[in-house]
């Protein structure tokens, strides 16, 4: 089964594309920072054949338009209806940031637009942790606006504590790993051959092959300025007000989360279990935040799959009525 590239038009006008594979009622998954929609080809394809799955490259990414003027969630809010809209899907699954964006999806969006929501660690945290993370913001921001993208990798990384282990490491001068993210940035450039990582599929019936060797989407070098982003998202949905709000949510809510990913982010799971009145909390053993990637960056899509399955498999009947896969 080979995936379909689709696209939408948001509010503003802005280009949605998304990638289409499977059939029956439709999910929506939602990538994070420095991902794109094929970051969750693997889990599209163990959920499609019991759901159609719609991968969008978020806005400034991949084959979506760019990030536009006035930025912020409720842009992305706005992606998330349009491609609704084109598709008729009524489930969503985010990941991190994206599960900041399907939170505020189900807040506004219509009880007939959505009917169940799935999340893996949003990178929500309290307003004590507003000071530590603007001084690392401002840093990234700072060296984007120069072109030093190695450094604003190695500071994405350590502020975010994530990436590889080594990048998270204190014990290593920001100098040596600010080397090693432009020697990683230099190969991945030289293995893939091109420079423009947006050069094909150029058509919308253009399809990734099971391997992704026709398009694997961006390159890493392009994702490290869309942190922006989700920088914005994250700053915007600081504090516990911001979480308060999310009280209003009626929505069934499944909520997942690793147990070996980062302190804050196991907070911030326990936080929104506790906030949300209709929501379950499912941890998996030994897995961390890079879980949902596909199996080749050493994700486990399959584990994800069998509970998203059988979570919106018991919302079935209800999406029936108006969700079918779109021809």
């Amino acid at each position: 089964m080979a995936f379909e590239l689709k696209t939408a038009h948001s509010r503003d006008g802005t280009k949605i594309a998304f990638y289409q594979i499977g059939t029956g009622p439709g999910i929506i998954i939602l990538h994070g920072a420095m991902q794109h929609g094929l970051s969750h080809m693997d889990l599209a394809k163990a959920l499609s054949e019991n759901f159609t799955c719609y991968l969008p490259d978020r806005r400034g990414r991949g084959k979506s338009g760019p990030t536009g003027r006035d930025y912020s969630i409720q842009k992305e809010v706005e992606d998330v209806e349009a491609i609704h809209l084109v598709t008729g899907a009524k489930f969503l699954f985010g990941v991190s940031s994206g599960a900041l964006i399907t939170l505020r999806a189900a807040l506004a969006a219509p009880p007939s637009h959505i009917r169940r929501i799935a999340v893996f660690e949003p990178p929500w945290r309290p307003e004590a942790d507003r000071e530590a993370m603007t001084a690392w913001v401002q840093r990234y921001h700072a060296e984007i606006d120069r072109g030093e993208l190695a450094k604003a990798a190695v500071t994405t990384m350590l502020g975010t504590e994530m990436g590889l282990a080594i990048f998270r490491s204190k014990y290593f001068p920001q100098g040596a790993l600010v080397l090693l993210a432009k020697v990683l940035l230099a190969f991945e450039q030289h293995t893939t051959g091109h420079n423009n990582s947006n050069n094909k599929p150029n058509s919308k019936d253009s399809s990734p092959s099971d391997g992704e060797q026709q398009y694997a989407g961006p390159l890493i070098k392009d994702l490290i300025p869309t942190v922006r982003n989700d920088i914005e998202i994250a700053m915007s949905m600081l504090g516990e007000e911001s979480l308060q709000k999310l009280a209003a949510i009626q929505t069934e809510t499944l909520i997942l989360g690793g147990s070996r990913s980062q302190a804050y982010l196991k907070n911030a799971v326990h936080e929104l279990e506790r906030t949300l009145p209709n929501a379950v909390r499912v941890e998996f053993d030994g897995l961390d935040h890079g879980a949902t990637f596909n199996k080749a960056q050493h994700g486990s899509p399959d584990v994800f799959a069998a509970e998203l399955r059988r979570f919106f498999s018991q919302g079935n009947d209800e999406a029936a009525q108006g969700n079918a896969s779109p021809p």
